[in-house]
């Protein structure tokens, strides 16, 4: 049990230290004095780019949210095929920095894109961030109400058929009834990330300055710290309300889904709906696509001949040392934040207590700080500290920047592991740590990959947490596409995207192929067993 307190003492220092410590410094830093508040608020360009950010953000939400939500619907309650492999493809741009998703508008209806040739479509302003934000949205509302179908109860359809309802009367009594939570869920998540977002902003906005970009160029363009903490606060609102909702609004629970549903004959409706699925996904498809054809072209304007001179430029521009940046740091980030969130997840799922209630807190309370914030936070905190401008302070930000969802993914899980192997221990005399190699971990290496690869592609693909952090020797991959864009070089700008989503795309294939290759173990173990 001492084992167990010291852990959680770890972990509980280790969080006042990466999250409370600098968020409170942070906000300790801001100017009350001299009014410069109040100055911020009644200025016209802050209350332009908040009410520009609220414009974007609702728009882009209400669109994604239901584009999500019409996927969902179609892959679980439609006879459509290779569900695994759409949802894959309706994954993919979450294997991208959302900036590339801002160069991939402009790739297709920028002034030389390939699409606006033949349409009159200008792509710069509110209509490119709306969109823009869309792309990379959508996947996130989709994976929350994905799941939200596997806890409904199906035997209520049964009910609903017996008491003659009507398929309206069942999608409202049943479906929308189950799929509150995760619908809100989704909603909260994405109003969160777009708000919060400057990648897209930047790339397509033009002139349309979001409160993020204001953010962005108050703290890298005129250093003004306390401006920029001032703005934080009003990026830090949405995240926090979504927080509060995840953490007191309570979902369905005991849901018995052993029964599964079963889809009825309509060839019409899934005839339309999976057209439309296709078309939806045809485009992400042709998004990325649009990487390849600026990559491997000479000149979009004059010599449009397949060519090697972008790649040859970004290789000449020390490629190797930013991918090995990012990987280096994507590997060490998923690493030690894998067992440091497995670990946390231990402690409060199966040590439990009033210590643990604080930590599971603590933990979670992440998902209220945007990735913008929490940079900001760590350049006013430990701008003078030995982890400045070094490989340590990004790998930190990232970790914290992530952690509550792989956390969560791990309490999940071990929740599920029966309870008693630490009584069984203790009675026998066995060591805690060989309960947790030999038994606990085995019980959840599916989780426990889920958890690598969500700290490495996240790590690999974000820009906002290390965008204030870096210096010439520990630049990230995905802040060259930032660099390449701001200086019209899409052609580079595609090749950083494109390798981004390579080696993203890898990492996800093998923990797909590992987990695969584990469920058809015990399914054959589980066949002999019967055998036997």
């Amino acid at each position: 049990m001492k084992k167990k307190n010291n852990l959680s003492i770890f972990i509980f220092i280790f969080l006042l230290i990466t999250v409370v410590f600098p968020i409170i410094n942070m906000l300790l830093k801001i100017d009350w004095k001299e009014n410069s508040f109040q100055r911020l608020i009644t200025s016209s360009s802050f209350q332009n780019s908040l009410s520009n950010s609220l414009y974007v953000t609702l728009i882009a939400t209400i669109i994604s949210v239901s584009i999500a939500f019409f996927l969902a619907y179609v892959l679980n309650r439609t006879k459509i095929k290779h569900r695994s492999l759409l949802k894959l493809l309706i994954s993919l741009p979450m294997l991208i920095p959302s900036i590339s998703h801002g160069l991939g508008l402009i790739n297709l209806f920028g002034t030389n894109g390939i699409i606006s040739k033949y349409l009159n479509f200008n792509i710069i302003g509110s209509t490119g961030i709306i969109l823009g934000s869309i792309i990379y949205s959508f996947p996130i509302a989709f994976l929350i109400i994905d799941d939200g179908y596997f806890y409904i109860d199906n035997n209520l359809y049964n009910v609903s058929e017996v008491l003659g309802m009507n398929i309206w009367q069942k999608f409202k009594t049943v479906t929308l009834c189950y799929l509150k939570k995760p619908l809100l869920s989704a909603f909260f998540a994405v109003f969160t990330m777009i708000f919060t977002d400057y990648g897209v902003a930047l790339s397509v906005g033009g002139k349309y300055i979001t409160l993020p970009v204001m953010l962005y160029k108050e703290v890298i363009g005129l250093l003004d710290y306390s401006k920029g903490t001032m703005i934080g606060l009003f990026l830090l609102v949405p995240a926090l309300i979504s927080f509060l909702f995840d953490t007191f609004f309570k979902n369905y629970e005991n849901i018995d889904s052993s029964n599964q549903y079963v889809i009825k004959e309509n060839k019409i409706r899934d005839i339309i709906t999976h057209i439309i699925v296709y078309l939806i996904i045809g485009f992400v498809i042709i998004l990325l696509g649009s990487f390849i054809y600026y990559a491997f072209i000479n000149n979009v304007v004059l010599n449009k001949s397949f060519s090697f001179i972008h790649l040859e430029y970004v290789i000449n521009d020390n490629l190797a040392k930013y991918i090995f940046n990012s990987v280096f740091i994507a590997i060490l980030v998923s690493l030690i934040g894998t067992i440091i969130s497995y670990f946390s997840a231990y402690v409060v799922a199966r040590v439990k207590g009033h210590f643990a209630k604080i930590l599971h807190l603590l933990t979670i309370c992440t998902l209220a700080i945007p990735g913008i914030v929490l940079g900001l936070s760590y350049v006013i905190s430990f701008n003078n500290s030995i982890i400045y401008n070094t490989f340590i302070i990004l790998i930190i930000v990232n970790i914290i920047h992530f952690i509550a969802t792989p956390y969560l993914m791990a309490y999940n899980a071990l929740l599920k592991v029966n309870q008693n192997y630490e009584i069984v221990a203790m009675t026998f005399n066995i060591p805690l740590y060989k309960i947790i190699k030999d038994v606990i971990i085995p019980c959840t290496k599916k989780t426990i990959r889920e958890m690598f690869s969500y700290f490495f592609v996240n790590s690999m693909v974000t820009i906002s947490a290390v965008t204030f952090l870096f210096n010439s020797k520990t630049m990230p991959l995905s802040l060259l596409i930032n660099n390449y864009e701001g200086n019209m070089m899409l052609g580079e700008a595609a090749v950083v995207s494109l390798i981004i989503l390579i080696v993203n795309v890898l990492i996800k294939s093998m923990v797909y192929v590992l987990n695969k290759r584990e469920d058809r173990r015990k399914i054959n173990y589980e066949f002999n067993e019967e055998t036997i």
